[in-house]
Parts: structure tokens; sequence; C-alpha cells
């Protein structure tokens, strides 16, 4: 029996839920094959609205590489349902095996998904599908599978949950072993047998820093990883609070240990010897203990000897642990900040003060000469906000020590969340017309062209006056200036900022000599 895994995914391919899978299946003796289908096609496009579809002909090739498979999974967050949908719908009238959703979106929207599916897996895989292909295989009933909800003669079967997996040393590391692994090539407009050099493609290119801030702008091809499962903090707009109250009385947040950890990047740079650095991806990597973080920066110097990158949150970030990370090969640093307004701290329940992020922020400057310069994380477009909230952001955004970049992220309140509950339940989204718009079409990375949102852009450029800023964010200029009349003036200028952005870098990689950037650019946007 043979197990198809399929995940529509972003370009880094990174695929964590399914690549856990895999490598849970393959070490019980299971045959798997991974199909990756990064991307999409804009199918419909209007100011509001994205619609991905696949092209006919990567459905066709998805088919024929399921056909030999006697289970089909397909794993998704919910900017991927559209994807999702489309290949189930298409899967299922040409092959009879059984198709089962997983990932974050069947977890948190189970009843919706069995509209589309036979089965949907809840919450954690690994045992649970090992289970369903073992019974499938003997032929036994699997009706009770926990943690998989089934369709059986009209009705819908919904098992319990099975215990979380507390040992994560238990768990084989991620497959990236290539064995019956395809891909989209958007090179060649088909999925193709995976390859070491299609994989070196795919893996995004991090910042690093070599010996000065001068030399910061190389880029290196970067392996991400996960070290834990959970996250320490219950953001609203975030799912990890449903998810985590799906277990009461359980761990939620867990650790993999150092030394698993260790193993796991000693067998990647053996086998993808490509890899020039290490992005810790986990939620908030610093939730971890001074104790361990000390413990895996000694591990890591001495045995890995590359570059890192890792996502923090003010909170569970202190100097102890910054100066063992420096130590350790740290480079660059993501942290999530979200807003600087009262009313959206509320909203998001972040709980960090104004002095507290002043003070982060200024620890990071500490070590500007070891490190790139950080990125700050912002959500924007929050309906509860008002114009005077997001300027008051940006006035703090303006105290931040520079040099700095933002990412700006247009508030998407995504099934799971408390702000869908909030969101449905205040009538700002009330009908499935508005669901689809602002939830599962909505593009995350495409803020408002609104006043304030455009100045909290030019705010991210560490070198744009900020005595002009200032001076702009008064509220005569925001009177004047914030209507809708001026939003496409304002979305076509942030559009001009981006392709100057891309101009500068391809200029600088240029002179730089960083010619690997400059292919993977021109690749991404021929195809």
């Amino acid at each position: 029996m043979k197990t198809a895994l399929i995940t529509p995914t972003p370009p880094d391919v990174a695929a964590f839920g399914v690549r856990a899978l895999s490598a849970y299946l393959k070490r019980e003796g299971k045959k798997v094959r991974n199909i990756f289908l990064p991307g999409g096609i804009k199918k419909n496009k209007n100011k509001k609205d994205y619609i991905y579809q696949y092209e006919r002909h990567i459905i066709e090739e998805t088919i024929e590489l399921c056909k030999e498979c006697d289970l089909i999974g397909i794993s998704f967050m919910t900017n991927y349902f559209d994807r999702a949908k489309q290949l189930t719908q298409e899967i299922r009238k040409c092959i009879d095996a059984p198709v089962i959703w997983g990932g974050i979106h069947p977890t948190v929207a189970p009843e919706e998904s069995m509209q589309h599916v036979e089965m949907v897996c809840i919450g954690e895989g690994e045992e649970a599908l090992l289970e369903l292909v073992q019974k499938l295989e003997e032929g036994k009933d699997y009706f009770d599978t926990r943690n998989i909800w089934f369709k059986k003669d009209g009705k819908i079967i919904k098992n319990q949950l099975r215990p979380l997996i507390q040992d994560l040393d238990s768990l084989p590391y991620f497959d990236f072993s290539l064995d019956d692994h395809y891909i989209y090539d958007h090179t060649i407009n088909s999925i193709a047998p995976m390859t070491k050099d299609l994989l070196k493609k795919c893996f995004p290119l991090e910042p690093n820093v070599e010996g000065s801030f001068s030399d910061s702008y190389k880029r290196t091809v970067s392996y991400k990883t996960m070290t834990t499962r959970g996250c320490p903090h219950h953001c609203t707009f975030c799912a990890e609070r449903a998810l985590a109250e799906m277990y009461p009385g359980e761990m939620y947040l867990r650790s993999r240990s150092v030394g698993h950890v260790i193993k796991e990047l000693e067998h990647i740079k053996e086998h993808l010897s490509f890899i020039e650095s290490i992005f810790l991806f986990d939620d908030t990597f610093t939730a971890r203990p001074l104790e361990e973080i000390i413990e895996f920066s000694k591990e890591y110097k001495e045995k890995i000897k590359l570059p890192f990158h890792i996502q923090t949150s003010p909170l569970t970030l202190n100097k102890e642990k910054m100066d063992a990370m420096i130590e350790g090969g740290l480079v660059f640093v993501e942290m999530g900040i979200q807003t600087l307004s009262k009313t959206g701290m509320k909203i998001y329940k972040r709980g960090i003060s104004r002095d507290v992020l002043l003070k982060k922020a200024s620890l990071l400057k500490e070590y500007s000469n070891s490190i790139y310069p950080p990125c700050y994380h912002i959500i924007l477009d929050n309906p509860w906000e008002t114009t005077d909230d997001v300027i008051e952001t940006l006035r703090l955004i303006l105290e931040l020590p520079r040099p700095f970049w933002l990412k700006r992220a247009s508030l998407i309140c995504f099934p799971g969340t408390e702000l869908y509950v909030k969101s449905k339940a205040e009538g700002i989204i009330k009908t499935q017309d508005d669901e689809r718009r602002e939830i599962y079409n909505k593009h995350l990375h495409v803020p408002q062209g609104k006043y304030a949102n455009f100045l909290v852009y030019l705010s991210g450029f560490s070198y744009f006056p900020r005595w002009i800023l200032r001076v702009m964010s008064a509220s005569l200029f925001v009177f004047i200036f914030d209507r809708k009349v001026f939003s496409t003036i304002y979305t076509l200028l942030q559009m001009g900022g981006e392709q100057a952005i891309i101009l500068s870098k391809g200029i600088r990689a240029l002179f730089t000599g960083d010619f690997k950037r400059i292919y993977k650019f021109l690749v991404r946007w021929y195809t």
C-alpha cells in the first residue's frame, strides 16, 4: 500500500506537517509519495480578492502520480483552501482511493472540511495516519481511529482526540530524503521528481553577516526547521489558543532536546551540502529556558558552525539569551510587534508595554556589529483600530533604533482564532461572500491603500527622514489625506516603492557578485 501526501505550499516548501508525517510513516515501513505544489495560478484577481487555481495539466500530472496510491492526503492552511478543494474534486473524479484532509484548517474547521472529503484528520497526525494505513492494509474497520472524522452511511463519525505526543525526540527528523518526492517546477511549468538542485532553488535566501555590516547584504541558502510544537503566547489573531484548548490538562508547548536538534542539523549538513545557514522557524525560539539556549549555542558552535536565524518575541528575549546565541552563530532576528496602539494591544491580548518593547529593540541594537538589522512584524487593517491607533503605532516605530526592517501584514481573522469569532459576532463578517473575500481569498501581505498604512510603509525605510514622517502624521495632514479617494494613489506608491527596492537589491547583488540571488529572482519573475 502506498500513501500520497499532497501539499499546496509556499515557495520554500518547508511543509513541516507533511514532512513529519512522511518521515513517521516511512520509519514504520510504509510507502509514501510526497507531492509539493508551491504557488498557483491567479484565476481571478482584483483589488480585494485573490483566487488561486492550478492549471489543468498540473492537475492531470498530480492525478497520474496518485493513481497507484491507496490513500491520498492533502494538508493545507486556510489560504490554500481553494487549491485543496480543486485538487480533491479532480482527484475524486478519477481515483477511487479515499482522500483525507489534514493541517491547520481542517483541524479548526472540520465541519466545513467534511463537506468536501470523506476523512479529516484533526490535530497531530503521525499516530492517527499510521493506524489508518495499517487498518486499510489489513482490511480492518477503521472508523474508530482517533483524531479522524469519517463519513459513513450519510453520517459523520467524530472520533475523540488521542493525547499529544509529549516526547518529540521519539519522532524522526523531517523527511528531506527526496525519496519518491515530486515538486511543481516553475521553470518547466510541470511536476518533476525532486532533486537536490530543485530543492536548493526552493530554499529561502536569508541574511548573513560576514565580519562587518558592509558584508551583511550577502544572502545564504537557508534550511528551515522547527524545534518545538506550540507557542507560549495565545494571541487572538492566531489559532494557537484554540489548538491548546483542544487538549485541556496537557502540556501544549513541547520542545525537542538540544541533542535531537543538533543531530538533525548534522544529518542535513551531510546530505544537503549546499545549505549555508539554518533558520530555526519556531514561533518563539527564545521560549526555551536560558540553560537550554546556552546548551544549544555551545553544541551548535562546535558541531554545526553555520550562521543561524530565529524568530522571537519581546517577552521571551533577554541579554543572557542573546549573548549565548551570538556566541553560537546567531546572525538574524525576527520579532513580532504586531501593533503598538493601546487598542490593538487589547484586541490582540499582547500585554507588551511600550517601555518593554523599546528596551528589547535597544537590546538588539547593542549587537548591530554582529547581526543583520532586525525584522519587526506589524499587522495592519485591523477593523477595530482607528487611523489614530495606526498613527500611534507609527510614532513608536519612529522611536525604534535604526536600522531595521518592517514586515507588514494585513489582518486576516482566520477560522479557529478569537478574532474570527469576534468578527462574526459583531457583524464585521456577515455573509459567506464576506468570509471568502476577507479570509479565504485575502492576500496576507498586501495591506490596504490607506494614508496611515502608507506612512507605516515609509517608516520601514531605515534612512527615510523621520522628521518628515512626524510632520506627515500630524493631525492636519491625517485629516486632509486620510480619504478613500486617495487609496489608489497610496497603493501605487507602495507598489512603486517595492519595485524600487527590487531594483536596488538587484544592483547591489550585481556589484557584490551575488549572482545566485539574481538568478533566483529571474526564475520566479518569469515563471
